[in-house]
């Protein structure tokens, strides 16, 4: 029983995830970072082109921001190791259930 409601708890958990990442997708969310993103590159093309028309010396560096984010950490690390495993492993199942129906095809 008890492994039954953890089970149905980590699903629901997943469930909500998917849910979640499904809905921000189809209502624009990502489409909308990529335009502020956007907007910003064309502030600073405004800007360089007027340091540029005032006669400023201009650095490439100064109009560029770096805005990645490092997600690398032991955690990230984790996960993507169990998703290389949950993927092979079901990769494999998958292969090998394929290949013996195709036995049974063939025969």
């Amino acid at each position: 029983m008890k492994k039954e409601k953890i089970f149905k708890t980590i699903f629901i958990l997943l469930l909500i995830a998917y849910l979640t990442l499904y809905f921000s997708g189809i209502s624009g969310y990502y489409e909308y970072q990529n335009y502020q993103k956007m907007t910003l590159t064309a502030e600073q093309i405004k800007q360089f082109e007027e340091d540029v028309k005032s006669g400023k010396e201009v650095d490439v560096d100064d109009y560029i921001k770096d805005e990645r984010t490092d997600y690398n950490n032991k955690l990230a690390n984790a996960g993507k190791k169990l998703s290389y495993t949950i993927k092979d492993t079901v990769s494999t199942i998958l292969t090998e259930f394929f290949s013996f129906i195709a036995q049974f095809m063939t025969e």
